[in-house]
């Protein structure tokens, strides 16, 4: 379930007051969670614990939940992964989320949204989990939105687009790029598209963007145009390096994806909002020994720049004939 549906279907007298969260969007984890305790709570004050199984033994993790204090009515804990939990205690904590202490929240997190542990399986036949996984592109925008809207400020849609294009790598990013913009504009509050420009970061990240746009297309030219200029501007090999292969390594993914020996990965990929969307149209465009074969190339390439002294253009624009090239 979407965080906006979940927020809008809560009713403190007739919501169970547990809830599941998956996804490993931190952002969206605290922001539904401070949402949920606004509608639950309201004014008043309550205590919170966070609780880790990696940390805590299951028995007193069962027995923070069920314990009753007569200064403390309003309690809200967090447990993190949840199905580490074993035993007898996990079974407990079954029967505790169907019928919770009055006054008590409970919010259960598995970063990993594709987990199907036995614990979450048995969770999920009465709890629908909420989905705090970072959004794809049409829902970032609106996240952006509704961030600078949040701090008073106003941004067109073209604006909107560039900025997820470049700070979209999770709405935590997103939001503290945000900041750094409205704290720049101030005492305006319309952001104009030549803000964005103010941050040369966000100079180097809308180009490193644009090349991997251009070089996953194939186009030659264009690759070898923007790749100098990444250079020059004072991107080092090492950190394209990375990108690219990145880039590759989930185009592999998605070939053995297709073939059905791949898990959908779930976690941080270092790769720009606005390439990762394209990864299964870009795989199209190379085969799986041109895959590895460039993969092959940059790891040939790494190992040159920790051995020996060798141009950055050199290395990038060679790679580039190498792979792609006619």
């Amino acid at each position: 379930m979407k965080i906006k549906n979940a927020l809008k279907s809560i009713s403190p007298k007739k919501t169970p007051s547990v809830f599941l969260l998956k996804g490993n969007d931190y952002f969206l984890q605290d922001f539904f969670i401070k949402k949920v305790s606004r509608i639950y709570f309201k004014k008043y004050s309550y205590t919170i614990t966070l609780m880790l199984p990696d940390d805590m033994g299951g028995k007193e993790i069962i027995e923070k939940l069920t314990s009753t204090d007569l200064f403390e009515k309003h309690k809200l804990f967090v447990i993190r992964d949840p199905q580490k939990i074993l035993g007898r205690s996990s079974s407990d904590l079954l029967e505790i989320c169907k019928n919770p202490n009055p006054g008590h929240l409970i919010f259960l997190i598995s970063d990993d949204w594709v987990t199907k542990s036995s614990f979450l399986k048995k969770i999920e036949s009465f709890i629908e989990p909420i989905e705090t996984q970072s959004p794809y592109e049409k829902d970032m925008i609106k996240w952006a939105k509704y961030l600078i809207k949040e701090k008073n400020k106003t941004a067109d849609f073209r604006v909107l687009s560039n900025l997820v294009d470049i700070a979209g790598q999770s709405i935590v990013h997103l939001n503290n790029e945000i900041n750094k913009l409205c704290l720049y504009i101030e005492p305006r509050t319309q952001i104009e598209i030549e803000d964005l420009n103010h941050f040369s970061g966000w100079n180097r990240e809308r180009k490193l963007w644009e090349f991997l746009l251009v070089y996953s297309n194939k186009n030659y030219e264009k690759s070898a145009v923007i790749g100098k200029s990444l250079i020059h501007s004072g991107n080092q090999i090492a950190s394209i390096i990375i990108s690219i292969t990145s880039l590759f390594q989930e185009m592999l993914f998605e070939k053995m994806k297709k073939n059905g020996t791949f898990r959908p990965n779930t976690g941080y990929i270092p790769l720009p909002s606005s390439i990762k969307k394209r990864i299964s149209y870009f795989a199209k465009n190379f085969t799986y020994q041109e895959i590895t074969h460039a993969l092959f190339l940059l790891h040939e390439i790494d190992k040159r720049k920790k051995t020996q002294i060798t141009d950055d253009e050199i290395e990038l624009i060679s790679f580039i004939g190498q792979t792609i090239g006619s």
